[in-house]
Order: structure tokens, then C-alpha cells, then sequence
């Protein structure tokens, strides 16, 4: 049985399970947040082994010899009661959290498209760099700091545009609203004026004059990439995302990377253990690929949609053949 772990509201993997329904693949879906609400997890262990058995409300059971592959999406923290205590609640979180990670060790590695463990360590995007850079792609001259001088005299070594981006991501989760910090170009002011800003460290980047962006889907040997015309609008030029927050309808289409460059993105996926992930390459006007980072996890359902790749087939006869 193939085990899903996700969030109640996450759609790839709602569209990934109608795929499996038609397929008529047996599958159970964990929503994380529901543990004590939705299903319970026993973790027994003797002498002689180790097994588990997740107990859901409706009476399904499933043991460790259950599952087959497992597909792991974006899991959310349990949910807990409104009643407690602010000390009560970090210890219940960090305590459900640990069951659950736990849960995780006690299934082989050998049966998950990602584990998690893998997915922790990929998802830095310093060392995504250095390892891009270590396999042999072009990857944006960059600066990480929250040094004054250092980034004055990293845009002073530049004679083309900064742009500057989070560390780990963009993105910001407040009151089930989620905030885009898109990446930006530096204003020239910049330097002048950077005490108003929050005294973070951030990523500094020479700016890549575009002619598109890409999204390349690397499910184990299957390379899909698609080219996001991000240069169609103002809005879109630095940061494509931009494009979903303002209801920009961005021109996507199916390319074909040059067989070297291919390989080099299967390489970097598979130097991290993964055997999915998406990433993000833009291609410059001096006619160069350049890295940008990996998203181990990251959002593949829209690309299907929009260009026609067969994604959900791919990660679904990975999961079931785990041909890596």
C-alpha cells in the first residue's frame, strides 16, 4: 500500500491521488496535522523487532509490513487544543513531532521518493550552490551577509544589477494567509539607506539578464523542464512568482535541455539522495544555463496542468516500480 504524508489542504497531492484512483492504486493518505483527531500512531518495539501500527478513525489499520513506497508532501505540525498554555502547547508540538519523525526512521529508506532526511539537508540553498557549482553549472555570483561594508563592496564589484532574495525562502505564513518576500532588485539608494532596513542577512546576487526562466522536474532518470517567459511583463523580469500574486497569465512551454546540462541536473538530485526534486535555471541573453536552486519538495501540479507533463505518472511508477 502506498502511504501518502501530507496536509489536509495540500492540492498536488489531492491531484495526485485522483491519479491513483484511476489507476485503481491502493493508497492511504496521512494528513500530519490530524494525529489524535484523524488516526493513531503506536510505535512497538522488543527484543526481537520493531513495528508500528497507525489505527485511523474509521477503523483502518496499517502496520509496517503494509506499506509498499511512500510519497512525503509538505506535512503540517499536529494540530492541538486551543486550551493550552503557551509553554504546554511547544512541549505537546515538540512531542507529537518527535512520534511522528520517529515514525518516519521506522519505515526503510528504500521505500520513499524522498525521505525525509534527505529533503532536511537539500533544502539549503548555500550548499545547493556550492554542490551546482562542484558538478559543473553556471551559478549567479553571490554574497550572503548582513555586513554593511561587505555588501556595499560586493555591489561596488558589480557592473550590472544586485538583486537580493531570502536565504531559505520567500514565503511567510500568517493567519492562513501565505506572504511572497519576492526577490528584488537593489534600489541604487540602497546602501545609503540600509540601516531602515531589517538587519538580516540576505542573499546578494549579480543580476542574470534573462531571456526566461525554467522549471526543470528531475523524477529519477525523467528530466521535464518548461521554459516561464517571465520577461513578457515588468512585473515578472526579477521574480516569476510576482506574476501568480497579480494574476499574470506567464506563457509556459515545453523545451528540451542540451544533454549535458539534462545530466547535470540529474546528478545534483541524486547528490542529495533525492530521487525527486524540481529546480529552478534561468537562461541568460550570453546564451548560458545558470543554476538557481533546488525545491526538493516543491510544487510540480501546475506544470502538468498548464504544459501537459506526464509528472503524475512519472512520481507514481517511481512509488510503485522504486526504480532509482
Amino acid at each position: 500500500m502506498l502511504l501518502i504524508v501530507t496536509n489536509r489542504t495540500d492540492l498536488a497531492s489531492d491531484y495526485l491521488i485522483l491519479k491513483l484512483k484511476s489507476r485503481e492504486i491502493p493508497f492511504i493518505r496521512l494528513n500530519t496535522e490530524s494525529l489524535g483527531y484523524e488516526y493513531w500512531v503506536d510505535l512497538v518495539l522488543n527484543k526481537s523487532s520493531a513495528n508500528f501500527l497507525i489505527t485511523f478513525s474509521d477503523g483502518k489499520r496499517v502496520r509496517r509490513n503494509d506499506i509498499t513506497s511512500v510519497y512525503f508532501r509538505q506535512p503540517n505540525p499536529p494540530s492541538l487544543p486551543n486550551f493550552l498554555t503557551e509553554a504546554d502547547r511547544e512541549f505537546a508540538e515538540r512531542e507529537s513531532l518527535e512520534l511522528l519523525r520517529s515514525l518516519w526512521r521506522m519505515i526503510p529508506k528504500t521505500k520513499w521518493l524522498n525521505h525525509p532526511v534527505n529533503l532536511w539537508r537539500a533544502t539549503n540553498k548555500i550548499e545547493q550552490l556550492s554542490v551546482a557549482s562542484e558538478i559543473g553549472f553556471n551559478i549567479p555570483i553571490t554574497l550572503v551577509s548582513s555586513n554593511k561594508d561587505s555588501v556595499a563592496s560586493f555591489i561596488r564589484s558589480s557592473q550590472d544589477r544586485i538583486v537580493a532574495k531570502a536565504i531559505k525562502h520567500g514565503f511567510l505564513s500568517c493567519n492562513n494567509e501565505v506572504w511572497v518576500a519576492a526577490t528584488r532588485r537593489l534600489p541604487p539608494d540602497y546602501i545609503d539607506n540600509f540601516e531602515s532596513f531589517a538587519q538580516l542577512p540576505m542573499t546578494y546576487q549579480f543580476e542574470i539578464d534573462k531571456i526566461y526562466d525554467l522549471r526543470v522536474v528531475v523524477i529519477d532518470k525523467k528530466v521535464f523542464t518548461t521554459a516561464i517567459h517571465s520577461q513578457d511583463y515588468e512585473e515578472t523580469r526579477i521574480d516569476w512568482r510576482v506574476g501568480d500574486l497579480q494574476g499574470l497569465q506567464l506563457r509556459h512551454e515545453i523545451i528540451s535541455l542540451p544533454k549535458s546540462l539534462e545530466n547535470k541536473c540529474k546528478k545534483i538530485v541524486k547528490s542529495f539522495s533525492l530521487r525527486y526534486s524540481s529546480m529552478d535555471l534561468v537562461l541568460g541573453k550570453d546564451g548560458k544555463y545558470y543554476f538557481l536552486e533546488l525545491n526538493p519538495n516543491g510544487q510540480w501540479a501546475w506544470i502538468e496542468q498548464l504544459v501537459g507533463h506526464p509528472i503524475r505518472e512519472a512520481i507514481i511508477d517511481a512509488l510503485i516500480y522504486r526504480n532509482g
